[in-house]
């Protein structure tokens, strides 16, 4: 029933935001390339400055670079000479190429390439001015990053199946963080993205259901072993691993009653012990659809191997 009351709930949002004429759009952080040479230190700092305030501006803007989305670019210099006068000053026509692309799927969604022209007593203040010249607000700009936006949930709506077979086949094999790091790829603004929320919630009650219950026995194991102030310690260590939301919840509560009656019958009441046994607890306010994504996050990003972008755009 939650599940259900979830998924309603977060459709509900997306139908509520088109109906508003809120634009829903795909998180994109930002990545300077490594071998810009070209461009100097500093410039360098004021082009990916740029960058963020052209996602931010046209609402794709993202907080954590959780999101496999990203903006990139190109530089090439047209035209450089010196001014004449004094002080000497450099004067340069530059080409900007910009990419949104994604990092898991090596796809470029779109790309626009901006000329400026930028002049200054280095070759530095040079690139800053020409890169200061490029209007994050202008309609160039925003067509870009909306036909990307429109591009990138184009592609994994017509994708959702598939990623949840995927998935699916994933936790069959026990591998249910890396099912979950699946589901967790497709953006939220997806229309269909309620089908991956019952996906990804189906796998992760799995999940949660095996690893909860191998804690409750590990706690009953040690419990029935040792009906003591240091079994009792040990045992609600891993009554803290049982998620609220398992199906042997009820058999754990029962169990933490059973030890706690013991504790706080046999020995001094102990604050520290007792929250060790409470933190089971304490997930009940926590929302099962962001658990789930935290864990498909997570596994995306403790992988040995980061992900490479090496020039693929």
């Amino acid at each position: 029933m939650k599940k259900i009351f979830l998924t309603a709930l977060a459709l509900l949002a997306m139908v509520g935001a088109m109906a508003q004429g809120t634009k829903l759009a795909v998180p994109v952080g930002v990545y300077m390339p490594n071998d810009t040479n070209l461009v100097p230190e500093y410039a360098q700092n004021t082009l990916e400055s740029k960058m963020r305030q052209i996602v931010s501006a046209n609402g794709m803007g993202a907080y954590d670079f959780g999101s496999s989305f990203f903006i990139t670019c190109d530089v090439l210099v047209l035209d450089k000479h010196t001014l004449g006068g004094a002080p000497v000053r450099i004067a340069q026509k530059t080409e900007t190429t910009f990419y949104i692309a994604d990092a898991n799927t090596q796809r470029i969604y779109e790309s626009v390439t901006i000329t400026s022209e930028g002049i200054g007593k280095s070759e530095n203040q040079a690139f800053i001015d020409s890169f200061e010249q490029i209007d994050v607000r202008s309609s160039q700009i925003k067509n870009f990053v909306n036909s990307a936006n429109k591009k990138i949930i184009d592609y994994y709506e017509s994708q959702i199946d598939h990623y949840i077979a995927l998935a699916e086949g994933k936790a069959k094999l026990g591998a249910y963080s890396e099912a979950l790091h699946i589901l967790a790829m497709v953006p939220d603004v997806c229309p269909s993205y309620g089908k991956i929320c019952d996906a990804a919630l189906r796998i992760y009650q799995i999940m949660i259901d095996k690893t909860s219950l191998e804690a409750l026995q590990k706690a009953k194991s040690i419990w029935a072993a040792a009906h003591t102030y240091e079994g009792a310690e040990k045992a609600a260590s891993y009554l803290a691993l049982v998620s609220p939301y398992s199906s042997c919840t009820a058999e754990a509560d029962k169990l933490a009653k059973e030890i706690k009656d013991f504790v706080t019958k046999e020995h001094a009441y102990d604050q520290k012990w007792n929250e060790t046994l409470l933190d089971r607890t304490f997930d009940l306010e926590e929302n099962r659809t962001k658990a789930w994504r935290d864990v498909g996050v997570a596994y995306g990003k403790n992988q040995k191997q980061p992900v490479t972008y090496n020039r693929w755009w």
